[in-house]
């Protein structure tokens, strides 16, 4: 009987000690919150198909026309309170966590129709996620400038963003950013609008996602979104 009170106790304590260890390593990578935005960051496209489709019949169903600006992406896009950032103006946003390129070009037409003054695109680090090829960006990518022509709507293509590594892990390459960054700046120049190099304000010494502008090393926080409002501003 003493023997088996001593096993319990031993296992009590190694249950403590372990609960205890991994509540300080969820602690110190970010809680809770961090956890549940990395497990969401690296959901497959299929997995979020209901999101996406709720997402975009919500979308549909708006009657506003001709608003002042509006923002399309993924869950960069998403995640941002433009509205709250332009006092007076009609701001949309038509962002959608783990989207690509492919995906946005599905659900354009929804925007264009919309005639805003502005749109600002944010698109494909998702795709380089993904394993998009390339030349598949450049041609989704295309096709939704293209979608914008004989319009009134003022398109700017604006560059993917860094990642940090260090929080986020290894699935994005920042040299890939940097390809895929090239990639739009060449589809801006054929077209004739505008590239926003949000990237290079972003960046820390060392080329990733600086620390100050994110706590899961991919989405930004509110000094992220502070520092890009900022620079569209000054564009």
């Amino acid at each position: 009987m003493k023997t088996i009170k001593i096993s319990l106790a031993i296992s009590l304590i190694l249950n403590i000690l372990l609960i205890g260890s991994g509540s300080y390593v969820v602690n110190k990578i970010g809680g809770i919150d961090f956890g549940k935005t990395k497990v969401q960051a690296t959901s497959s496209p299929k997995k979020d198909a209901k999101y996406y489709f709720t997402k975009k019949s919500i979308f549909e169903q708006s009657t506003i026309q001709q608003p002042d600006k509006v923002f399309i992406g993924d869950s960069i896009t998403d995640y941002g309170e433009f509205q709250e950032y332009f006092s007076g103006e009609v701001v949309l946003n038509r962002g959608i966590r783990n989207d690509t390129a492919e995906g946005v070009l599905n659900r354009v037409d929804e925007v264009v129709e919309r005639n805003a003054e502005e749109a600002y695109l944010m698109i494909g680090v998702n795709d380089i996620r993904h394993d998009t090829d390339m030349q598949n960006f450049k041609k989704n990518v295309t096709a939704i400038v293209d979608a914008f022509q004989g319009t009134s709507t003022k398109l700017f293509l604006q560059s993917i963003l860094p990642v940090n590594n260090g929080l986020f892990g290894n699935d994005v390459s920042n040299e890939k950013v940097k390809e895929f960054n090239d990639v739009l700046k060449k589809i801006a120049y054929e077209n004739g609008i505008k590239y926003i190099d949000l990237h290079a304000h972003f960046e820390d010494e060392s080329g990733q996602l600086d620390k100050r502008y994110t706590i899961d090393g991919l989405h930004l926080n509110g000094e992220g979104y502070k520092l890009w409002i900022e620079t569209l501003n000054a564009t």
